[in-house]
């Protein structure tokens, strides 16, 4: 999907600003802030809040700020190592038209990864898992750049990217919890599954996206496609739909399940109809809907907070809304940034 730039003509500072715009897919940002807030909110699932509500808003914040600083960081890296590519199939990009420089968009790059990892710092005194997962973050986005025009491999480091958000998420809120809720229920076999489901999803989205642009013959795999998008049904939704805890209220896990599902599903469908005349929209949709990813979470995560007595959120119910204003976020900076 193209962005809806203004039809007249930009001064040069203000193609400039649209090229960091660009560069930085930032219509891609409410995704990440998605993925992050589902691993914070499953973690407290399964451990209790501290008791200020003050320190749980600045641990949300250094999250978002540190992977969002890490998102960004890729995508200033990437647009760096294809300049010479882009030269070739993309000269209207903003390095090959000579608006920026290489060196600036390389060095722009350097100082998201240095504050990505300086959010990280006040998350990491209390749990050597965090910057771990930091540094295991930062090493996939390079491993993708440099991987990602030479082998279709590639796309498993990209789906790490995106699997990492969930245990980055969870492990961090985890670090400041006094204890762990009463459950019956393992925690980490939850996150590490749901990091998986997310990591196939977006491996499938890599993987048609290589179709976009460049030298790339060939039809986009369907079959292998439509696998690796609906994996996540299973990983998403199995832990709290199992019955392994008691519902509130005496509700079906399974009943409370259904929107999540059709709304994933829909857009999902009607994404891989659309596949077949046009792949860069169909991979804009399809990276608007990693929401959806999160969201099929979230029925379980709102029952399970009900019983945790969450003090961030009173009306539980009202949880659904967070991935859904995310999409609907990223939809709306779709018409002034590309997705991809």
């Amino acid at each position: 999907m193209r962005p809806n730039w203004p039809s007249c003509p930009l001064s040069e500072k203000s193609q400039r600003f649209f090229d960091l715009l660009a560069i930085g897919r930032v219509s891609n940002l409410p995704t990440v802030w998605s993925n992050v807030i589902t691993g914070f909110l499953v973690a407290r699932c399964f451990h209790e809040a501290p008791e200020s509500i003050g320190g749980e808003l600045v641990l949300v914040a250094l999250l978002l700020g540190s992977a969002s600083c890490a998102y960004l960081f890729g995508t200033f890296l990437n647009d760096w190592k294809d300049a010479c590519f882009d030269e070739q199939y993309r000269p209207e990009r903003a390095i090959p038209s000579g608006r920026w420089s290489r060196r600036a968009i390389g060095g722009i790059a350097l100082v998201f990864a240095i504050l990505s990892i300086a959010c990280l710092v006040p998350l990491s005194l209390s749990a050597a898992i965090v910057p771990l997962l930091g540094a295991a973050l930062l090493t996939s986005i390079v491993c993708y750049t440099i991987l990602h025009k030479k082998t279709p491999t590639a796309i498993i480091p990209m789906g790490l990217c995106r699997g990492l958000l969930y245990p980055l998420g969870f492990f961090s809120a985890a670090s400041w919890s006094p204890g762990l809720a009463a459950q019956s229920l393992n925690p980490l076999p939850v996150i590490i599954l749901m990091g998986l489901g997310s990591l196939v999803y977006v491996a499938g989205l890599t993987l048609a996206a290589r179709y976009e642009s460049g030298p790339t013959t060939g039809t986009v795999p369907r079959l292998s496609l439509r696998f690796l998008l609906f994996a996540c049904l299973l990983t998403h939704i199995w832990w709290w739909i199992s019955g392994s805890f008691d519902k509130p209220g005496g509700a079906s896990p399974l009943l409370s399940a259904l929107p999540a599902l059709a709304a994933f599903v829909y857009w999902t469908a009607r994404s891989l109809f659309i596949l077949r005349r046009s792949v860069p929209e169909f991979v804009s949709r399809s990276l608007a809907g990693i929401c959806l990813v999160d969201l099929l979470a979230f029925p379980g995560i709102a029952i399970m907070l009900q019983i945790t007595s969450f003090p961030l959120m009173p009306s539980p119910a009202l949880l659904p809304c967070l991935p859904l204003s995310c999409m609907v976020l990223s939809l709306v900076l779709q018409r002034v940034a590309p997705a991809t």
